[in-house]
Protein backbone atom coordinates (compact mmCIF):
# COMPACT_ATOMS: atom_id res chain seq x y z
CA UNK A 1 0.00 0.00 0.00
CA UNK A 2 1.41 3.37 -1.03
CA UNK A 3 0.57 6.02 1.57
CA UNK A 4 0.47 9.51 0.12
CA UNK A 5 -1.81 11.29 2.61
CA UNK A 6 -2.56 10.48 6.18
CA UNK A 7 -4.83 11.95 8.80
CA UNK A 8 -3.69 11.84 12.41
CA UNK A 9 -6.35 12.47 15.05
CA UNK A 10 -5.21 13.63 18.47
CA UNK A 11 -7.39 13.88 21.54
CA UNK A 12 -5.20 15.27 24.28
CA UNK A 13 -4.25 11.82 25.57
CA UNK A 14 -0.77 11.15 26.93
CA UNK A 15 -0.01 9.00 23.88
CA UNK A 16 -0.54 11.81 21.35
CA UNK A 17 3.24 12.43 20.95
CA UNK A 18 3.76 8.71 20.28
CA UNK A 19 0.98 8.73 17.66
CA UNK A 20 2.52 11.74 15.91
CA UNK A 21 5.98 10.15 15.99
CA UNK A 22 4.57 6.93 14.52
CA UNK A 23 2.89 8.89 11.73
CA UNK A 24 6.17 10.67 10.99
CA UNK A 25 8.00 7.34 10.83
CA UNK A 26 5.45 5.96 8.38
CA UNK A 27 5.41 9.15 6.28
CA UNK A 28 9.15 9.77 6.02
CA UNK A 29 10.12 7.11 3.39
CA UNK A 30 7.43 8.18 0.91
CA UNK A 31 7.24 11.86 1.92
CA UNK A 32 3.54 11.39 2.63
CA UNK A 33 1.47 14.40 3.62
CA UNK A 34 0.35 14.47 7.25
CA UNK A 35 -2.65 16.42 8.51
CA UNK A 36 -3.10 16.43 12.28
CA UNK A 37 -6.61 17.18 13.52
CA UNK A 38 -8.22 17.72 16.88
CA UNK A 39 -12.01 17.62 17.12
CA UNK A 40 -14.00 19.65 19.61
CA UNK A 41 -17.28 17.87 20.23
CA UNK A 42 -20.04 20.48 20.49
CA UNK A 43 -22.94 19.58 22.80
CA UNK A 44 -26.35 19.24 21.13
CA UNK A 45 -27.79 22.09 23.18
CA UNK A 46 -25.39 24.57 21.53
CA UNK A 47 -25.10 25.78 17.96
CA UNK A 48 -22.50 23.85 15.97
CA UNK A 49 -20.51 27.04 15.39
CA UNK A 50 -20.65 28.07 19.06
CA UNK A 51 -17.46 29.66 20.35
CA UNK A 52 -16.15 27.34 23.06
CA UNK A 53 -13.24 29.47 24.21
CA UNK A 54 -11.67 26.99 26.66
CA UNK A 55 -11.95 24.08 24.22
CA UNK A 56 -10.54 26.19 21.40
CA UNK A 57 -7.52 27.24 23.47
CA UNK A 58 -6.90 23.64 24.55
CA UNK A 59 -7.25 22.37 20.98
CA UNK A 60 -4.84 24.97 19.62
CA UNK A 61 -2.31 24.09 22.33
CA UNK A 62 -2.63 20.36 21.55
CA UNK A 63 -2.14 20.95 17.83
CA UNK A 64 0.83 23.23 18.45
CA UNK A 65 2.48 20.60 20.64
CA UNK A 66 1.81 17.89 18.04
CA UNK A 67 3.32 20.06 15.29
CA UNK A 68 6.45 20.52 17.42
CA UNK A 69 6.78 16.75 17.87
CA UNK A 70 6.47 16.24 14.11
CA UNK A 71 8.97 19.01 13.35
CA UNK A 72 11.46 17.43 15.76
CA UNK A 73 11.37 14.33 13.55
CA UNK A 74 11.98 16.41 10.44
CA UNK A 75 8.50 15.97 8.98
CA UNK A 76 6.23 18.84 7.94
CA UNK A 77 2.60 18.67 8.95
CA UNK A 78 -0.58 20.64 8.53
CA UNK A 79 -2.84 21.12 11.54
CA UNK A 80 -6.58 21.66 11.72
CA UNK A 81 -9.00 22.28 14.58
CA UNK A 82 -12.50 20.96 13.88
CA UNK A 83 -15.85 21.37 15.62
CA UNK A 84 -18.46 18.66 15.25
CA UNK A 85 -21.22 16.86 17.10
CA UNK A 86 -19.25 13.62 16.97
CA UNK A 87 -15.47 13.28 16.70
CA UNK A 88 -15.55 10.06 14.68
CA UNK A 89 -17.80 11.53 12.00
CA UNK A 90 -15.54 14.58 11.67
CA UNK A 91 -12.44 12.38 11.40
CA UNK A 92 -13.97 10.09 8.77
CA UNK A 93 -15.43 12.99 6.77
CA UNK A 94 -12.14 14.90 6.82
CA UNK A 95 -10.22 11.80 5.74
CA UNK A 96 -12.66 11.31 2.85
CA UNK A 97 -12.49 15.00 1.80
CA UNK A 98 -8.68 14.95 1.90
CA UNK A 99 -8.51 11.57 0.15
CA UNK A 100 -6.42 10.15 2.98
CA UNK A 101 -4.92 6.71 2.55
CA UNK A 102 -4.55 6.15 6.29
CA UNK A 103 -6.09 7.41 9.52
CA UNK A 104 -4.00 7.06 12.67
CA UNK A 105 -5.47 7.49 16.14
CA UNK A 106 -4.33 6.81 19.65
CA UNK A 107 -5.95 4.59 22.24
CA UNK A 108 -4.97 5.22 25.84
CA UNK A 109 -4.77 1.98 27.81
CA UNK A 110 -8.05 1.63 29.73
CA UNK A 111 -9.81 -1.24 31.41
CA UNK A 112 -13.51 -1.54 32.20
CA UNK A 113 -15.01 -4.52 33.94
CA UNK A 114 -11.69 -6.35 33.68
CA UNK A 115 -11.37 -5.97 29.89
CA UNK A 116 -9.37 -3.61 27.72
CA UNK A 117 -11.74 -0.84 26.67
CA UNK A 118 -11.82 0.60 23.17
CA UNK A 119 -13.53 4.00 23.10
CA UNK A 120 -16.52 4.85 20.93
CA UNK A 121 -14.52 7.17 18.67
CA UNK A 122 -11.98 4.49 17.73
CA UNK A 123 -14.74 1.92 17.18
CA UNK A 124 -16.75 4.28 15.03
CA UNK A 125 -13.77 5.37 12.90
CA UNK A 126 -12.86 1.70 12.33
CA UNK A 127 -16.32 0.81 11.12
CA UNK A 128 -17.04 3.94 9.05
CA UNK A 129 -13.75 4.88 7.40
CA UNK A 130 -13.19 3.94 3.76
CA UNK A 131 -9.40 4.08 4.06
CA UNK A 132 -7.04 2.07 6.23
CA UNK A 133 -7.15 2.80 9.97
CA UNK A 134 -4.34 2.28 12.44
CA UNK A 135 -5.04 2.57 16.17
CA UNK A 136 -1.95 2.86 18.33
CA UNK A 137 -2.79 1.46 21.75
CA UNK A 138 -0.76 2.59 24.73
CA UNK A 139 1.10 -0.20 26.47
CA UNK A 140 -0.29 -1.60 29.70
CA UNK A 141 1.07 0.30 32.70
CA UNK A 142 3.49 -1.78 34.76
Amino acid sequence: MQIRRMLVAISGAVIDPDVVSLAATIARPTKAEIRIVHVIEVPWNLALDAVLETALERGEALLSAAAKVAQSTGVKVEIELLQAREAAAAIVDTARERRSDLIILGMPYRRRLGKVYIGRTVQSVYTRARCAVLAYRQEEPS
